[in-house]
């Protein structure tokens, strides 16, 4: 398959999307990390509310995942990306000026946690289905690419940032910037001038009906099947070594927090690597093979991980996880531009939301596994079965090595 650079930072309304989702990324990666701290600082909550902080900004996806989807299909979707950025800023800013004297309530955190966690999971959904109404379709992949760029980057420098807001300037500025992040990302998304349609509403009326829709079509559509359930479980294995990691490396080798951190740090650099490299894979390779060989070249990589036996060769790891997350990354804007050039444009919402609900819902299994595996066995024994699964749950994309030029149907 042939592309032609198109340089879309020149054009006005990717360059507002891309503005957009920039503000909107570095925001919500900076509230993950900001609103824990919150709690266990200026509150001095106990680890378990602590935790359930961190619980409630992420158990929305498997909630409301999938309804999310079928109102996406349903509505103006600029118009819902605007309204979740917005909702999103007033939320975190209400941190800002506390419900209850004496400052910021438990319960208030909690709600607001919650409710950017929603808003966030529409605002994901609605994001990765608009882009194809803002460019054309050989551009999706670089469209994905630079969008992926983004997250990378606000992956490895937004905890960092509101660890430092935090520390220096309070919680008080330090929410009102995040706040500043999501209301930018608003601003941006409102200069588009793509026409804002509402979406053409085809087959079942009924929220549940559209629902079973968008399941049915990922599950019976050949090449959207074979991603979802071999994404799935690479995304189940791969948590099977991030639950592991420190457990090996801090409790069984003696090596610092802060040595371990390293291993995650090369993940979030391997990331920004795939997503730079991603376009150029994606024009010599073609969508199809782009989408498994980057993952099946770097697989291997993951059998580094359980090797390690000594704090001190943490670096042959923290090696073999940079190339793993950079293949996954380059992998995924393959798939993310094949799923919507392939699927219907009164189907993406519901698409979308079916695939992130799929892949995601694989992530709490392989925690759970592998912290099932490792009180058991042992930490090596799980990074060992994470690793050996990681690597044969790539091999049913083989299926997807069509030749090269072969254009999406």
């Amino acid at each position: 398959m042939a592309y032609r650079r198109s340089g879309l930072l020149r054009q006005h309304d990717f360059r507002s999307l891309w503005l957009g989702a920039v503000a909107s990324q570095f925001g919500a990666r900076m509230a993950l990390v900001a609103l824990p701290l919150v709690a266990a600082g200026p509150m001095h909550a106990s680890a378990w509310q602590v935790g359930l902080v961190g619980t409630l900004g992420t158990v929305a996806f498997l909630v409301v995942g999938l309804p999310a989807g079928a109102v996406v299909d349903r509505v103006r979707q600029r118009r819902l990306l605007i309204g979740t950025d917005l909702g999103r800023a007033a939320l975190i800013a209400s941190l800002a000026v506390p419900a209850a004297p004496g400052g910021v309530a438990l319960g208030q955190l909690y709600v607001v946690v919650l409710g950017v966690g929603v808003l966030t999971v529409f605002f994901d959904v609605a994001h990765q289905s608009y882009l194809p109404r803002v460019v054309r379709s050989e551009e999706l992949v670089e469209g994905n690419a630079r969008l992926s760029t983004t997250l990378a980057v606000a992956q490895v420098a937004g905890p960092a940032l509101a660890g430092l807001a935090v520390e220096l300037a309070g919680t008080g500025p330090a929410v009102l910037l995040i706040a500043a992040g999501f209301a930018g990302s608003a601003a941006y998304l409102a200069r588009i001038r793509a026409a804002d349609s509402r979406p053409a509403t085809t087959g079942r009326s009924r929220l549940a009906g559209q629902i079973r829709d968008g399941v049915a079509y990922v599950l019976r559509h050949p090449v959207l099947r074979v991603l979802a359930l071999a994404g799935g479980a690479y995304n189940m294995f791969a948590l099977v070594l991030h639950t592991m990691v420190p457990v090996r490396l801090v409790s069984e080798l003696g090596a610092s927090p802060a040595t371990a951190s390293v291993y995650f740090s090369a993940g979030g650099t391997g990331g920004i690597l795939g997503a730079v490299v991603a376009w150029r894979l994606a024009q010599r390779l073609g969508q199809y093979r782009s989408a498994w060989l980057c993952l099946l070249v770097t697989a291997p990589f993951a059998l580094l991980t359980p090797l390690i036996d000594s704090a001190g060769r943490i670096w042959l790891a923290a090696g073999g996880y940079l190339l793993l997350w950079a293949g996954a990354t380059a992998s995924n804007v393959a798939q993310v531009s094949l799923r919507q050039q392939l699927c219907p444009p009164e189907l993406l919402g519901r698409m979308n939301a079916t695939m992130r609900f799929l892949l995601g819902g694989a992530m709490p299994l392989g925690a759970l596994l592998g912290t099932v595996l490792g009180a058991a066995a042992g930490a090596r024994v799980a990074l060992w079965v994470g690793a050996v699964g990681l690597l044969l749950s790539c091999l049913p994309l083989l299926r997807l090595g069509v030749p090269a030029d072969r254009q999406p149907a």
